[in-house]
C-alpha cells in the first residue's frame, strides 16, 4: 500500500519514504523514482526521497500510516514528540485475522492483547494526539495502486472528526487519477470502513474474484404513473 501510494502521489507531491534504516529507505525511494519517472515522464511534478522515519515525519504535512496493524501503534509511539498538532495522520490500517481460509475484522492488538472494540484509526488517534487522524484507502487494492498501468476508477471512503483534515485528505485522494473521495462521517465509522477489507477478501476467495474493491453507484428512482 505504501509503495503504491508513493508512486501515485508523486505525480503531484514530494514524497518522503521513511524507514528505521536510512539506506533501505534510499534504496526503495530510488527504485520507486525510476518507476514513476518512467511512467509519468515530464508530467511528474513531485519526487520520492528515502529518509529515516523521524525525518519523514518532521518534513511532512501528511503522515500516511500504511504499516501492518501489529506494528503501526509502536511506530507512532516511537515518534512521540515529533508528531505535532499540525500533522494529519492518514490511517490505512486494517486489523484482521484469518481463520481457515476466510478473513475477519478484529480489534487492534498491542503486545498480543486486543485493546478495545474501537477501530484502528480511533486507537491511532489516541496515540498520535494532538495530530488529526483521518481514515482512508482501506478498500483500494494495493496491487492496483502499485501497477501504474491500472485505471483505478474506485471510491475512497473517508472518516474523520476534523473537517479541515478530512478536506485535505479528500484533496490528495483527488490527486490520484480516477479515485473519488466519499466522506462517511466521524472517525468512529472507520470500523465499518476497515471491516470492508476482510469482506472484500472473502468475496474474492469465495467467488473467484480478482482484487475486488468499492464503487458507490447512485440509485435512480423511476417515476411511476399514478
Amino acid at each position: 500500500m505504501g509503495r503504491g501510494l508513493a508512486l501515485r502521489l508523486s505525480l503531484k507531491h514530494d514524497i518522503l519514504v521513511g524507514s528505521r534504516d536510512g539506506e533501505k529507505a534510499r534504496r526503495v525511494a530510488s527504485s520507486l523514482t525510476r518507476l514513476a519517472k518512467g511512467f509519468y515522464q515530464s508530467g511528474m511534478k513531485g519526487s520520492i526521497t528515502g529518509v529515516l522515519n523521524e525525518e519523514a515525519v518532521e518534513g511532512s504535512e501528511f503522515v500516511i500510516e500504511s504499516l501492518p496493524p501489529e506494528v503501526a501503534v509502536g511506530f507512532l509511539r516511537g515518534l512521540r514528540g515529533r508528531i505535532r498538532a499540525e500533522h494529519i495522520v492518514v490511517s490505512c490500517v486494517v486489523p484482521m485475522t484469518r481463520r481457515k481460509k476466510l478473513f475477519y475484522w478484529t480489534p487492534i492488538a498491542v503486545e498480543g492483547q486486543a485493546v478495545s472494540e474501537k477501530s484502528a484509526a480511533e486507537f491511532i488517534q489516541e496515540v498520535a494526539w494532538p495530530a488529526k487522524v483521518v481514515s482512508a484507502f482501506q478498500t483500494v487494492p494495493a496491487p492496483y495502486l502499485s501497477n501504474l498501468d491500472s485505471i483505478l476508477n474506485l471510491d475512497v471512503l473517508i472518516a474523520g472528526d476534523d473537517e479541515l483534515a478530512v478536506s485535505k485528505v479528500s484533496s490528495i485522494v483527488r490527486d490520484i487519477p480516477n479515485l473519488r473521495p466519499l466522506r462517511v462521517g466521524p472517525l468512529e465509522n472507520s470500523k465499518w470502513i476497515e471491516s470492508l477489507t476482510p469482506l472484500l477478501l472473502n468475496a474474492a476467495i469465495l467467488n473467484g474474484l480478482h482484487e475486488p474493491s468499492i464503487r458507490i453507484v447512485p440509485w435512480m428512482p423511476i417515476d411511476e404513473e399514478p
